[in-house]
Order: structure tokens, then sequence, then C-alpha cells
């Protein structure tokens, strides 16, 4: 007690110099005490806390205006006993205008009351009936919470007093003006970060689909420059293949009239895969299945040897161009040469079976096409001998698909060509 008497500030005769010296101090270290707190709540805190002591009061309230209920709250309490550090028990809570306490917060007024027991509006508190203080806190002339003392003595405070509380108050708003400024700033920036976040994901997103769809683009572009090259490439050769052609039947002694469905038949062969590439839009994925399909339809509608139908079963969905146009001009061939063959020996119908699978043992392809006739259809035959043009593409193709031709007969015809 011995200590907390020497720091009291005697406000009765604060015209001494040592208590005029020790009131700035209270009010210097006050506004240093409070210069680092983070909250209001430790403003309020520092405030009844602080002052309590410095000054010897009984009692140190505070009270926080709610305007919502239009009531005002105890946030803040020091007793000589109780540090406010500790909770609050039984908060004590008054309408706007109800006690002293809330007369200031609606008039927003100091009031000083000598003699508590002649205030018909004093509620009783912790302290025995005698002096009370109320000092407004105010932000823009408007009540924000008030600070309110009580003590047993009557006449205990003066005008110094609320003075000094005044000047308190002044330095508390201060403070809380600035943290509440801090915090309005901390809002504004969390929502400009995101904003600016959502910018950032919005604008890593336009960059994606942009990037997306340039990389797209690009990638169509270029396919189409490699496409027309490809183009330019494959039309060169075909146009070399028809030259060919069109000088082995020159160079025969076939009548050119009747050689003309047989370059055309060929042609068509050609065009056909380039009907598929179109279909596909892609230049090297042609789908054999579909062109094998084609092909032979196209070759059934154009023969008039006889009835027959054929079976496809092929193993694999793409053939490079380099394989597939030899491949298709080798089955045209093979096609109108096995039907010459069923008109030669009376066979009207037959039913064929073409296969293509890969023998992994020795990494070629295998072409195989049978039918079913009881008739053998190639005794005799040595396409090597043969000076016709159709068995001369045929092993000139052969040899491009770097194959092997091979013929047989087990209860149907067969053919079989290994390539590459």
């Amino acid at each position: 007690m011995k200590d907390r008497k020497s720091l009291i500030v005697d406000l009765n005769d604060a015209g001494t110099q040592k208590n005029l010296s020790h009131l700035i101090d209270v009010i210097h270290v006050f506004s240093q005490k409070i210069i680092n707190t983070q909250t209001e709540q430790e403003i309020f805190d520092v405030l009844v806390d602080y002052i309590g002591d410095q000054l010897a009061l009984e009692d140190c309230v505070v009270y926080r205006v709610q305007k919502k209920t239009n009531t005002i709250i105890q946030v803040a309490v020091f007793t000589p006993e109780k540090k406010t550090r500790s909770s609050i028990n039984n908060r004590l809570e008054l309408k706007i205008g109800e006690g002293n306490a809330g007369i200031v917060a609606k008039t927003g007024k100091s009031l000083l009351i000598s003699d508590v027991s002649k205030s018909k509006n004093y509620i009783p508190d912790n302290v025995a009936p005698g002096s009370e203080l109320e000092v407004p806190v105010k932000i823009n002339e408007e009540v924000y919470a008030v600070i309110s003392s009580e003590n047993h003595n009557k006449d205990f405070y003066n005008s110094s007093h609320v003075k000094l509380f005044e000047v308190i108050s002044s330095i508390a708003i201060g403070a809380i003006v600035k943290i509440q400024e801090a915090t309005k700033q901390n809002v504004i920036k969390e929502k400009l970060e995101g904003v600016l976040e959502k910018k950032s994901i919005d604008l890593d997103r336009a960059i994606d689909t942009l990037s997306s769809q340039y990389s797209t683009l690009k990638y169509e572009q270029d396919k189409q420059e490699t496409l027309i090259q490809e183009i330019h490439h494959r039309v060169n050769n075909n146009l070399q293949v028809i030259s060919s052609i069109l000088r082995l039947y020159i160079n025969s002694n076939s009548d050119n009239r009747n050689c003309l469905p047989e370059i055309y038949n060929r042609i068509q062969a050609m065009g056909l895969i380039h009907q598929n590439i179109y279909r596909s839009k892609e230049m090297n994925l042609v789908d054999i299945n579909a062109y094998l399909r084609d092909l032979l339809n196209y070759l059934r509608s154009t023969d008039d040897s006889g009835e027959s139908s054929i079976d496809i079963d092929v193993k694999f969905h793409y053939f490079s161009l380099d394989t597939l146009v030899p491949l298709g001009l080798f089955l045209t061939d093979i096609y109108y040469f096995w039907k010459g063959k069923m008109k030669e020996n009376d066979v009207t119908s037959t039913s064929l079976q073409l296969s293509i699978k890969k023998d992994f043992k020795i990494s070629k392809y295998e072409l195989l096409l049978t039918d079913q006739s009881n008739k053998q259809l190639f005794s005799g035959v040595d396409f090597q001998k043969e000076e016709h043009v159709s068995e001369i593409m045929m092993m000139a193709l052969i040899d491009q698909l770097d194959g092997e031709m091979s013929y047989n007969y087990d209860n149907g015809n067969g053919i079989r060509l290994l390539f590459s």
C-alpha cells in the first residue's frame, strides 16, 4: 500500500509543482502505454488500470455504447483488489439515459456529482454512496464510451479530475481511431488482395486459355503446312505411278481402248486413299479397314464376272501411305486377276476372305486372300514369267513392299503375301 500511495496524484492540491509534474508524467506515461496496444479492449484496460492506480481510485469503469440495443455495457473495470485483465462478472448494462452514466452517454457532457445521495439518477454499484464522476469518450462529437468512477467519500472529485479524465479520454480516442483506421485499411487491403487474387486467377486462366488456343492454332497451322507438303509429295508420287502404268500399256501390245478401264481402276484405288485422308483430316492416319472396305466395294461394283462376297479381317487401324498405296494397287490387280481366272474356269460365284495380321517371328505383315472354290485357279501360273501388264505391275508392287508372294490350293485357292 505504501508503494501505491507514493504514486498518487493529489488533484485537490494540483497547483503544487510536484503534483503538476506528476500529473504531466501520468499523461505522458499513459500515452506511451497505449501506443503499442492492438485492440480497443486493450486501450480501455490500460486506461482503467493505470488511471485507477495513479489516482488511488476506489473504482473506475468504462461503459461502451451499443447503438443496436441503445444501451451501454461495462467493458473494463478497475478496483484496487481486482485488475481488469480477468473477465468481468455480472457486467452492468444500462439503457441510454438510465443512471448517471446513461445520462452522459445521452447528453455527451461530463457529470460531476459531489453527493450521490442527492442524485435521483444514481444506481448503486460496488462502492458505497459518496461521489461520482462520469466523462464521455467521443468520436466526432458522438459518444462512443463513458468513463465512470465512484468514491465512498463525498466531494472526492473536482474540476481537475474532470479535466484529467477528459485529456485521458482524448488520448484514448486518438488511439482507438488509429486502430479503427488500421482495421479499415486491413479490410480494404484484404478486399483489394482478394480482388487482385481473383483478377490474377482470371488473368492466369485467360493466359492459359489463350496459350491453349494459340497452341491449337499453331498445331493446326503446322499440320496444314505439313499436309500441303505431303499432298504435293503424294500427288507427285501418284502422277509418277500413273505415268509408269501408262508407259507399261503403251509399250504392251494390248488394245489401248481395252486398257482404259484397267488404268481407271488403278487411279480410283489411289483416289480412295485420299478420300479417307480427307475424312480423317490427318495425313498419316488413314483407317485401313475403311479404305479396304471402300476399295473392295468399288472393285465389286465394276466386276461383271459373277457374284462374290468379301469378308475383311484386319487387326490394325492404320498403315502408312508408303505402304497403303502399293498395297491398294496390289489388291486391285490381284482381285481382277482372280476374277479373270474364275471366268476362265467357269466359276460364277465365290466367297472371298481377306485378312491381314502381323507375323511377329519374322517382323512382317501377312496378307491372306482365300476363297472356297472347288477348282484350282492358279495351277500352272508363274507371275515371274507372265508378260501381261497386270502381272508385271503386281511383281513391281511386291518389290516395292519388300514382299514375298506364294499361292496354293487347299479346299480353296489362297494367295499369301508377306510384306514389310
